[in-house]
């Protein structure tokens, strides 16, 4: 089920321009917002996998008025199949196509629906390069933000025209003819559009010049040199102020452009840019986490719009919020989604969620962990509203499901912290992450890709781990009581499922909080039966426990409560228990019970002549001042409790 939450924080500001900012919790990269029917995310035609792409430039022609597109695409691509007869690519067809010419030759194009078809007169051969250029023109349908169409337009209340892309996930053929494929990353990418001389071009990679076209034109050439997927490639055109700035890596002499596009108007640079000036400190922060910001040696920056949200194009996202968390959550995609890139739509979690999980993870640091602990258990709470859905993606031809909110985000940044909480040190679970950032640096990775670098870099098989929280639905809710006998604590723990057709018990480490009045110890088990009995030692008087009380697992819990029969054997099933001597003129010894049973001793009327606790091995029931006559020991540790005949003579 798709679902929409808005949670505003409004907390005090912090140092350093970190700003707390109220924040719309569902606005977050291509969230649960904006939701429609679309189409399936898969390719067009599979013939487009006859060829990898190595290199684009654009030549396009743009305004910040309209969709208007026009211009060329050069496409350089090297041949996969064991021969290329007929190049294939994705382009609206509601774009005209004027000319293509394949390595200078002019070619027939045709077209069926989005689909673009060459004939080649002669077929290229496996390896073999070639260079496709395609001259267009056209208007894009209009696109009203996330998942609607590639080029979007709007006019601020304050008059000023913006016009943006978003082709996220398969929008792009709104304005370019492509490939929309995930596993096959551009090289390189040159960005050369023509505007009107009011406004800027913001893009990927590193801004080469502005020159001048036409009268009333500059033409903007932008340069990115990093491996990127298609639908990270973007523009926006608006009449922006470029607001520059350096930051510094830590440990080290090196810097980074940090480059924002706002709009020079009253109301937004002196109110919101403090946020964003933040952005330099959060680079560097998460650069300590997961290794050197991936494209330091180009630029990291933010495109504002009126986006209801972020999209974290490659090097400069487009932005249309000002929360400090959302700048987070958009960065830390350049190393979850845009450096690493999921290889299949069922692996999107490895973005989403992660982005999602840094959100708590910039809290924790430059807020406070009681901040971070909020946030992530009211996102708990969201995802248990509904009882199922897995991270991992089983239909990938609804786009809905693909950036369901509960699940791909705020699931995904509950296995991604409870993956933290599985490492034998918190230290290995970063480095892990660094690990799989470098390994897969740049290319597509799959959930079984990071697995198995997390089991190498903890020593143990998380086979179950992924079974139950990625592939598996549900979570589960927990009960328990217990009882204190001496300075045995006993917990008996009863776990249920929210989905048990798929997760008929979670099996997992769980934390237990000891409660006293002189002070809490936190104890860890595993748990892996959905009833299960544990006994501590502990010399402190118990009054209340607490269950997962640092909030690890995702989890429903009762109330606990003491029930005092728990740890007490059943004395029905004693058969060891011996009482001599018997007949006794003294006292009684009786062999083989367990310490913490409540005695009681009564004559022939019932009334009760002494009472006390057994002890290990051997209990002594004193008998000395009794009168003569037969007496009853009942054990009782239940309502009904056996009874041991006793004389005295």
């Amino acid at each position: 089920m798709n679902i929409k939450a808005l949670l505003i924080l409004l907390l005090l500001p912090l140092s350093g321009h970190l700003y707390a900012d109220g924040f719309d919790s569902s606005a977050y990269c291509a969230a649960g917002r904006h939701k429609v029917a679309l189409k399936t995310t898969a390719l067009a035609d599979t013939a487009e996998n006859n060829y990898d792409i190595k290199y684009l430039k654009f030549n396009l022609n743009l305004n910040n008025t309209t969709t208007s597109v026009s211009g060329d695409v050069t496409t350089y691509a090297q041949v996969t199949a064991t021969a290329l007869s007929v190049y294939v690519f994705e382009l609206n067809d509601v774009l005209t196509i004027d000319s293509l010419k394949i390595n200078g030759v002019l070619q027939t194009v045709s077209t069926s629906g989005v689909v673009r078809k060459v004939n080649l007169s002669s077929p290229l051969s496996s390896g073999s390069f070639f260079i496709a250029q395609v001259f267009y023109h056209g208007t894009s349908p209009v696109g009203t933000g996330f998942f609607t169409q590639g080029l979007n337009t709007s006019i601020l209340p304050s008059g000023t025209h913006i016009m943006y892309s978003c082709s996220d996930p398969n929008w792009a053929l709104d304005w370019w003819p492509c490939k929309q494929s995930i596993t096959d990353k551009i090289d390189s990418v040159d960005m050369w559009v023509t505007v009107p001389d009011s406004t800027k071009v913001g893009s990927n990679g590193l801004l080469q010049s502005v020159t001048s076209a036409a009268p009333g034109y500059a033409q903007y050439k932008w340069k990115t040199r990093y491996p990127i997927d298609y639908y990270l490639i973007s523009v926006a055109v608006a009449p922006y102020v470029d607001f520059s700035s350096y930051m510094h890596f830590s440990g080290s002499t090196d810097s980074m452009l940090i480059q924002q596009y706002f709009y020079d108007t009253a109301s937004f640079v002196p109110l919101y840019k403090k946020n964003f000036d933040s952005t330099g400190m959060m680079v560097d922060y998460f650069s300590t986490l997961y290794g050197r910001y991936p494209f330091y040696k180009e630029k990291y920056g933010h495109c504002f719009t009126d986006l209801g949200g972020g999209m974290e194009h490659q090097t400069m996202t487009t932005m249309g919020e000002v929360q400090t968390v959302l700048i987070a959550h958009e960065l830390c995609h350049q190393w979850f989604g845009d450096c690493v890139t999921y290889a299949s739509w069922k692996d999107i979690w490895l973005s989403e969620g992660f982005a999602s999980y840094n959100e708590q993870l910039y809290l924790e640091h430059f807020w406070s962990p009681a901040a971070a602990n909020g946030y992530r258990t009211v996102r708990y709470n969201v995802v248990m509203g509904f009882p199922d859905g897995s991270v991992y993606l089983d239909d990938t031809t609804s786009v809905n499901r693909i950036f369901d909110t509960r699940l791909t985000y705020y699931k995904g940044a509950a296995v991604a912290h409870m993956l933290r909480y599985m490492a034998p040190a918190d230290t290995l679970f970063f480095r892990g992450l660094r690990i799989y950032q470098q390994k897969y640096a740049f290319k597509t990775a799959t959930t079984d890709s990071l697995k198995n670098i997390m089991e190498a870099v903890y020593g143990r098989n998380l086979d179950t781990f992924f079974s139950q929280w990625v592939y598996g639905q549900g979570y589960p809710t927990y009960n328990a009581k217990w009882n204190q006998i001496g300075n045995t604590v006993y917990v008996q723990l009863t776990q249920t499922t929210s989905m048990p057709g798929s997760v008929s018990c979670f099996s997992t480490p769980l934390e237990i909080q000891l409660k006293s009045a002189s002070g809490d110890t936190v104890v860890k088990v595993y748990n892996d039966k959905n009833t299960q009995l544990y006994s501590f030692n502990w010399d402190r008087s118990m009054n209340g426990l607490s269950i997962d009380p640092n909030d690890w697992i995702l989890n429903k819990t009762g109330i606990p409560h003491r029930d005092l029969s728990l740890g007490v054997p059943d004395i029905n099933k004693l058969d060891n228990v011996k009482v001599y001597p018997n007949p006794s003129k003294d006292s009684w010894q009786v062999l083989a019970l367990p310490a913490g049973i409540k005695l009681s001793l009564s004559d022939m009327n019932g009334r009760v002549v002494w009472q006390g606790m057994s002890r290990n091995d051997v209990t002594t029931i004193p008998g000395k001042h009794l009168a003569a006559g037969t007496y009853f020991l009942k054990l009782d540790n239940t309502s009904t409790g056996s009874i041991i005949k006793l004389v005295h003579w």
